[in-house]
């Protein structure tokens, strides 16, 4: 590992370590017919290989083979298991026809971003992104559309488009999509997205800490307090962690005493038979416990920021501690409030009370 982690077994010990920041992969885009409604954005040039159809615009496959797009299922209305460039165009033209509301044969931006409103993309779909977002976006497309940048995606640029998308899947070159060719195709996008999230998923742990990892640290953390290597830690050994008694170390820490007395604390935690020694199952154990506590998102890794969080909260209980273990403080007696005379007059001096003075007791 490629990092100092100093867990909190023991005390309240500072960690150290970096997750690098994980590269966002964009999703792949599609024109919208095949694009699912919570993704609901404009279309977009073709991929290099078409983008898996989501599950909902799928049909499913018997024998669980790979299932056909929707878009073959409703253009294949014969069921003779394939489908034309010819027909494909038409289909994937429909979109076009719908935002060229003054039927010039070429989108402004102003209709091109219809796309992304409803009726086009319902507006109840889950997970949609706000409206504003989404025209945002849908501008940006536009721009990457308008490839002779003339202010409008004309018909030819759009039917560029689609005859790339379908290029994608006419393997053999005939003109043609069979069942066979879009299958293949899926699978191998399926296939190709699949070993994409393990990318990005070992990217994500890359710096995280396994359950193995940290219980293997805290074992050897332990070892390195056994002086006399018995395998156990004694009272006397776990001590050492509440740093020097005096000295220019112990500058600017807690009294010597404080920090024995919350050291014998977390020891006392360990030490569950209460024999007066931690032992490599006790420390395992613990080190379990801490772990479930820390993962706070149970995905079985440590994180930095679960880490950071659960120093945080170690600092605030040892604070606590330190609180209960300070004196407390006598609050002073307020003193009494002397009477203002009227007219803003001094008050006189009070009179002792008793016989004048000089006078002995019991006589006139």
């Amino acid at each position: 590992m490629n990092r100092m982690f100093r867990p909190t077994l023991f005390l309240t010990a500072a960690a150290c370590f970096a997750v690098p920041a994980m590269a966002q992969t964009p999703p792949t885009q599609a024109w919208p017919q095949n694009r699912p409604p919570a993704q609901a954005a404009p279309p977009a040039p073709a991929p290099a290989q078409p983008a898996t159809p989501p599950a909902a615009a799928a049909a499913p496959a018997p024998g669980g083979a790979i299932p056909l797009p929707q878009w073959f299922i409703d253009i294949d209305v014969d069921k003779k298991g394939e489908v034309t460039r010819a027909d494909f165009l038409k289909y994937r033209m429909k979109s076009f026809e719908t935002l060229d509301t003054n039927k010039d044969n070429k989108l402004s931006v102003e209709e091109f971003i219809k796309v992304v409103e409803p009726p086009v993309t319902p507006a109840d779909a889950p997970g949609l992104p706000p409206l504003e977002e989404r025209r945002s976006r849908a501008r940006a497309e536009f721009q990457n559309l308008d490839t002779n940048r003339d202010g409008f995606v004309e018909r030819g640029e759009a039917e560029a488009l689609v005859h790339s998308e379908f290029n994608n899947y006419d393997t053999d070159r005939d003109n043609k999509v069979t069942e066979p060719e879009v299958r293949l195709i899926i699978q191998r996008a399926m296939q190709r997205e699949a070993a994409e999230r393990q990318q990005a998923e070992a990217r994500r742990r890359q710096g995280m800490m396994t359950l193995n990892e940290f219980m293997d640290m805290q074992l050897r953390q332990g070892d390195e307090l056994d002086k006399n290597k018995d395998a156990k830690i004694s009272g006397a050994e776990y001590v050492v962690l509440a740093g020097p008694a005096d000295g220019p170390q112990a500058k600017n820490l807690l009294p010597f005493d404080m920090r024995k007395q919350i050291a014998m604390r977390k020891f006392a935690e360990i030490d569950t038979n209460k024999d007066g020694q931690i032992d490599r199952i006790e420390l395992t154990a613990y080190a379990l416990k801490q772990f479930g506590e820390i993962d706070l998102n149970k995905d079985r890794f440590l994180s930095e920021e679960e880490f950071k969080k659960a120093q945080e909260a170690e600092a605030a209980k040892i604070r606590a501690i330190v609180q209960t273990m300070m004196p407390a403080q006598q609050p002073a007696q307020p003193r009494p409030a002397q009477p203002q005379p009227r007219g803003g007059q001094p008050a006189p001096a009070p009179q002792p009370s008793g016989p004048p003075p000089g006078l002995p007791q019991g006589t006139r």
